[in-house]
């Protein structure tokens, strides 16, 4: 069991960094503000990596400071987590902290509007299918309570009453959400935050979990073993082990799957949905957040290595498995890799440390082939 947890906390740990150390910065206002409570500055970085990776080429890379970018809503709307310094402050090792609340940031405007308010942490945000509603956690460092936002009353409802581990749930369709709770089971809860049991799994950790076509991908025990459940047959199967992470194509026929080859060393395979193994895309210390582009034709992630050249942001070919670098510097996310609806931008947050106070920076990678 303690594997698993170190396996997981590649990216609860960054969630506890948000909610204990992120820095308290007012962010001024800039571009059109109409609509939105707060203004957000963008740092355009030109690309100073002149090098085309045979099919791919980095245009550029914007940077949006203190704030956690997850998710698109649209190519010009993401989703964020920041301070609401409108909020009562803490006082915490001698520093002043707000509460971190889900915005909706519109990168064209350079403007964000406030979406979910609360005097504790919220986070780890979702997109339904339809862009409709919104799942996030109330959280505290690694466990928190689900909830269900509509995006377009403002209203929430919990989903059910039981905490669980953040970061780890999916939609299951438009109008449920899977995750599991403390006890490790696999919960759906819908949209009027009832919820039903779908598996006693059986283990304290459950992580991992992915859906796709009515299957639910979910990782459990010392060994990784990575499960399926069908969500029409009630049936379980079991598919690989020693795996840590597992993202399903976004047409369910394929699987890209992390998984432990020794102690220090993480593979990136392409499996069928048996998990057989087709391809290796990547070798290294760690990988995280990866992410398929919509069509299914490009991979994204980050590798941890000792090396610069094989360490960062890399994005690779499905088919042929090509491999390009896009940046070294971005080898720590804190949350899977997201790419625009387009498949032209890649969204990363990661959290770093500047004057002695860690908080999250959010890039906006724009590629072009």
């Amino acid at each position: 069991m303690m594997n698993c947890m170190k396996a997981a906390f590649g990216a609860l740990g960054a969630v506890a960094l948000l909610t204990t150390v992120a820095c308290g910065n007012t962010i001024e206002p800039s571009g059109n503000t109409q609509g939105a409570k707060t203004g957000t500055d963008i740092t355009v970085k030109d690309n100073t990596n002149t090098s085309v990776y045979q099919n791919f080429k980095l245009e550029k890379i914007d940077k949006l400071p203190n704030m956690r970018g997850v998710a698109w809503l649209s190519e010009s709307e993401i989703i964020t987590d920041k301070e609401n310094t409108s909020m009562k402050s803490v006082r915490v090792e001698g520093e002043e902290r707000y509460p971190h609340n889900l915005y909706m940031v519109d990168l064209t405007k350079g403007t964000d509007t406030l979406l979910k308010e609360s005097e504790v942490n919220l986070g780890a945000p979702q997109v339904s299918p339809d862009g409709q509603h919104l799942f996030y956690w109330e959280t505290e460092e690694t466990t928190g309570w689900p909830f269900i936002l509509n995006l377009q009353s403002g209203e929430a409802v919990a989903a059910g009453k039981q905490d669980g581990f953040i970061q780890e749930g999916a939609w299951l369709d438009n109008e449920h959400v899977v995750f599991a709770n403390m006890k490790g089971d696999l919960i759906s809860a819908a949209l009027d935050g009832s919820t039903k049991v779908l598996v006693e799994t059986g283990s304290f950790n459950v992580s991992s979990i992915k859906v796709s076509n009515n299957v639910i991908y979910y990782i459990t025990g010392e060994d990784g073993q990575l499960n399926a459940y069908d969500a029409k047959t009630g049936e379980v199967r079991q598919v690989l082990k020693s795996v840590e992470w597992v993202i399903p194509s976004n047409d369910g026929t394929r699987l890209a799957i992390v998984k432990r080859t020794a102690d220090t060393k993480r593979a990136l395979v392409l499996t069928d949905l048996e998990g057989n193994e087709k391809a290796t895309l990547a070798r290294g210390t760690q990988i995280f957040g990866t992410s398929w582009s919509g069509d299914d034709s490009k991979i994204a992630y980050t590798i941890n290595s000792d090396k610069d050249n094989e360490k960062g942001l890399f994005v690779s070919n499905t088919e042929s498995a090509e491999q390009f670098q896009i940046s070294a510097d971005m080898d720590n996310v804190a949350d899977a890799l997201a790419w625009s609806p387009q498949g032209n931008k890649i969204l990363l947050s990661q959290s770093v440390m500047e004057n002695e106070t860690y908080h999250f920076v959010t890039s906006i990678i724009t590629i072009s082939e």
